[in-house]
């Protein structure tokens, strides 16, 4: 249907998508930041024998691409989020917004408007220390803005991504509700998308073997000593 033909499953469907792409992103921002916290958070089994200590802090210390990309999809989350989560306006498909077309009959739906409320609640809030209060600055006075800014941000203005996960399974909730009430199901889990990037850890894990840089020998030695150093050297994946 088209969005004149029924503008609540339009709405509804575009921010599911949002909700998806933001979670993607964050997945990924996660996972290169941290795959050992990444993995087991979610249960995910690393698809090679390795020892997810070293491989953490090769991904996540040692390897500037991943770094990188790291940065990018976190910002790439933020911005994603924040169109969901605004309290302008101007994003079409904030869920605010949403919330009062339906309240207001300007769009009609026969749902239950219930399941809005813990999620208004964080949007609504004043509180620039919530999650949601961090993410916002960070969307409106860093990332949306100035890219010269971002080199000055302090560790304090970001949530830590257990905090965001916590967000983020509100918001998941939601959607889950709001599709139930129309018998419908909704894809949410991304999983499948980062097996690739697990494949790719392993040639990170088996360079670090090889390479003839006394340097980095060093910092993985004194990270974790002789005896872990000397099995990582001469494991098999």
């Amino acid at each position: 249907m088209n969005m004149e033909e029924d503008p609540f499953r339009t709405i509804l469907s575009k921010i599911y998508l949002l909700y998806y792409k933001s979670k993607m992103h964050l997945s990924e921002a996660h996972l290169f930041r941290t795959p050992k916290d990444y993995t087991q958070k979610f249960q995910i089994e690393i698809p090679f024998k390795c020892d997810l200590d070293i491989l953490d802090y090769l991904v996540g210390h040692r390897s500037p691409v991943y770094g990188s990309l790291s940065r990018k999809a976190w910002i790439l989350f933020v911005m994603e989020i924040s169109k969901i989560l605004s309290k302008s306006g101007n994003d079409a498909f904030a869920i605010g917004k949403f919330y009062n077309a339906l309240r207001n009959k300007n769009i009609k739906a026969d749902v239950s408007l219930d399941c809005f409320k813990p999620v208004l609640d964080l949007i609504d809030s004043e509180d620039e220390r919530t999650v949601v209060g961090r993410l916002r600055i960070l969307r409106d006075k860093y990332y949306a803005h100035e890219d010269a800014k971002v080199n000055r941000l302090t560790d304090k203005l970001f949530p830590t991504y257990l905090d965001v996960w916590e967000l983020m399974d509100l918001l998941e909730g939601f959607l889950i509700t709001m599709y139930s009430q129309l018998d419908t199901h909704v894809d949410l889990e991304v999983e499948r998308h980062l097996h690739m990037y697990l494949r790719e850890f392993k040639k990170t894990y088996q360079y670090f073997k090889t390479i003839d840089d006394e340097f980095e020998t060093y910092f993985i030695r004194r990270k974790f000593g002789d005896e872990k150093y000397e099995r990582y050297m001469n494991s098999i994946e």
